[in-house]
């Protein structure tokens, strides 16, 4: 059995995820036995801040022998009350989470599916939740690229300075908080006007979804106007397309030039056409785009809209998905006013 891959830099992340001195902290690890080794590193690396962890191990096996096994009495309100006092939660995982993987009868997959659904609500009430993708070929395999190029990009996008990356974003979050709308210019003399006013910017530099690094808010959603230009678009599950703009009237996509792209477009609810959010990419390690969201999102350099939800972030639209759209061509951002 090969062994597994061992990050350098899993101390880097627990540091910049802000783990502290005497905090209750949950690794909540997503892997099997083989995997394990990697969750001890984290479980180490939090020791080594002061901080007391505890080790909770997501292996889809165990699960399977688990949930076949279990009354429907099992993991009662006492059983997820052990969940409620973390001050953080890492969660790590080797490969997709919650995914069972295995046929479980209908009732014990039910059960399955309760404890699920009881455990995140719980695990989210924490201070902070981290999620950390490890660079593995299981999760390789779901982000559409090969182990070789998935771990190369993964690396490079964690192994960072993180003090400098938060300082960044500091910065370019005080430079906009300036702004109550502002315009993003692309190419093809597309301009895009959002209004802002009333929301706030958030930072991803380490607390939230890593691999991190974006500056982004939620535009209000009525309010979004205008055009933007695409020299390659990624969408994920629907390929890869040149040469697309995008025209936006009140906050939703009204306008596209690019057939394939128009019939995506048109197979979404109308709440999930809306436009969501307004992000830039701020990790250094993150150099061009790949297809895969989680990294693109992040490019240093790049800045990314997105249709669908952002009501978990500031906004107001409750959708049934979120898509990033990124865009790492020439562009540049300017208050309303300055045109």
């Amino acid at each position: 059995m090969d062994k597994p891959y061992i990050p350098e830099y899993i101390a880097k992340i627990v540091k910049a995820s802000g783990i502290k001195a005497h905090e209750l902290v949950l690794i909540h690890f997503w892997g099997e036995d083989s995997d394990r080794q990697i969750a001890l590193e984290f479980v180490k690396a939090a020791a080594a801040l002061g901080a007391s962890p505890v080790l909770l191990q997501q292996s889809r096996l165990a699960n399977r022998d688990l949930f076949e096994n279990a009354a429907d009495i099992c993991f009662d309100d006492n059983y997820f009350s052990l969940f409620s006092r973390f001050d953080a939660v890492l969660d790590v995982f080797a490969y997709q989470p919650v995914v069972l993987g295995y046929e479980l009868a209908a009732g014990k997959f039910e059960l399955y599916r309760r404890y699920m659904a009881r455990l995140f609500s719980q695990l989210m009430k924490a201070g902070r939740f981290t999620q950390i993708r490890i660079p593995t070929k299981a999760n390789a395999a779901e982000a559409g690229l090969s182990p070789a190029a998935y771990m190369e990009r993964m690396d490079r996008a964690y192994d960072i300075d993180y003090d400098s990356l938060l300082a960044s974003c500091i910065q370019l979050k005080e430079r906009l908080e300036q702004q109550k709308q502002l315009v993003i210019i692309t190419g093809n003399g597309c301009r895009l006007f959002f209004d802002l006013e009333g929301r706030g910017w958030h930072i991803d530099a380490g607390d939230g979804d890593w691999p991190c690094g974006e500056v982004c808010i939620a535009p209000n959603e009525a309010r979004t106007n205008g055009s933007i230009f695409f020299d390659r678009l990624f969408i994920e599950e629907a390929g890869v397309f040149s040469q697309v703009t995008l025209q936006i009237q009140n906050g939703r996509v009204t306008g596209i030039n690019h057939d394939s792209v128009r019939q995506y477009f048109e197979s979404l609810a109308p709440g999930d056409r809306i436009v969501c959010e307004l992000g830039f990419g701020m990790n250094p390690g993150v150099t061009d785009l790949c297809g895969y969201t989680v990294l693109d999102e992040k490019m240093a350099g790049s800045f990314h809209i997105a249709v669908g939800a952002n009501n978990m972030f500031g906004g107001q639209n409750a959708s049934s998905l979120h898509v990033d759209l990124v865009n790492a061509g020439p562009f540049k951002w300017r208050p309303a006013g300055e045109m």
